[in-house]
């Protein structure tokens, strides 16, 4: 004879989710097991309840209570295998499928309870099968959604730090963003908050994204789940680099909407009434006004002359850092022949490059 369903869960939720890759077993699409017997003894153990004076043996009553607690096991795995199998089709995030993941832990604790001389037993041991897969499912997900970890090793400036990769240091541009300079406004301000966000020996999560032209490594980097370089952006320590901000485009809006906040309450770098932009800095330009014509062209720095230049570390035609020199005198050489100090060797601008190798 046809086994009933529990007419909680519609006929539509019942069928299998291909496009996750698994075919997802939704909970409450399992027959029942038949409940005729168990109807019986719940019926005997309410008229025990209600008559004092009948008479029921202790073995009579302890297997009610069996069938009562079983069942009410089984209906919590089955409300939290609903509420795991909508998460799992929703889910993206590696936050996301962890909560998933926990979901179907505690649907198969509900099952694991259910004591093997209940009734429902049988059916919970098949149901808990479904959920294991399902499990197993959820946590290759999540691990696949884990960035790589990384240690922190030092802070460069605003939006640059070296991290500790398989192989060795490695230097990482936060990407989407762009935060003053270091002999900018508001640029020894910015290094030091991002000091603040991750400080050395922290681990962070790395979402590499590509190389730059200096040989660093684009990426986001995200502490406690967090971005750090929207956090930079929510706080008036960087900007959103629309040039590159396709390196971050499902959470471009984001960037955009902590800028907005941010210069609106006119935070730290948008405390200034015209800010000039990290980039045309570098230029050696300011930012136009809003309703001021272009500024002029600034004329470029002389290039060094080529005997200069031959002596100097092979760095110098990608991005020099301080441990790229075996002596303070290298450094400050290329600190003279680089004017505007685009390798970023003196970090508090008082024209002595990498003072820790003095």
């Amino acid at each position: 004879m046809p086994q009933p369903r529990d007419s909680r869960y519609p006929a539509a939720l019942c069928q299998p989710a291909y496009a996750l890759g698994l075919l997802i077993l939704l909970s409450g699409c399992s027959a029942l097991p038949e409940v005729g017997a168990i109807g019986a003894n719940l019926r005997q153990a309410k008229v025990a309840a209600e008559d004092p004076g009948s008479k029921l043996s202790p073995s009579m009553i302890e297997s009610s209570d069996q069938t009562a607690q079983g069942q009410q096991h089984y209906n919590q795995a089955l409300d939290q295998g609903m509420a795991a199998a909508v998460a799992t089709q929703t889910a993206q995030s590696a936050i996301d499928w962890q909560q998933v993941k926990d979901q179907w832990e505690g649907a198969i604790a509900s099952l694991t309870a259910i004591p093997n001389t209940s009734a429902l037993f049988a059916t919970a041991q098949q149901k808990r099968q479904e959920y294991e897969a399902n499990l197993a499912y959820a946590t290759q997900a999540a691990a696949a959604k884990t960035l790589p970890t990384a240690e922190v090793v030092s802070v460069g400036d605003g939006d640059t730090l070296r991290v500790q990769g398989q192989d060795g240091p490695v230097t990482i541009r936060l990407a989407c963003v762009d935060a003053p300079e270091s002999s900018q406004a508001f640029g020894p301000e910015a290094t030091l908050r991002l000091r603040q966000i991750v400080s050395t020996g922290q681990p962070v999560e790395v979402r590499a994204i590509e190389r730059d032209r200096y040989g660093r490594t684009v990426a986001e980097i995200y502490s406690g789940g967090q971005s750090v370089g929207l956090q930079l952006v929510r706080e008036g320590y960087a900007v959103v680099y629309e040039q590159y901000i396709s390196g971050c485009a499902p959470t471009a809006e984001d960037y955009r909407q902590a800028e907005s906040a941010a210069r609106n309450a006119r935070r730290n770098f948008w405390s200034q009434p015209n800010p000039t932009m990290p980039w045309d800095f570098r230029r050696g330009g300011a930012s136009p006004a809003p309703t001021a014509p272009p500024p002029a062209v600034v004329p470029a720095p002389d290039t060094p002359p080529a005997a200069a230049t031959s002596a100097l570390p092979a760095c110098v035609s990608s991005d020099c850092d301080c441990g790229d020199f075996a002596t303070w005198e290298q450094a400050q050489a290329v600190l003279n022949a680089s004017p505007g100090d685009p390798h970023r060797l003196d970090g508090d601008s008082d024209g002595v490059a990498c003072e820790s190798l003095r």
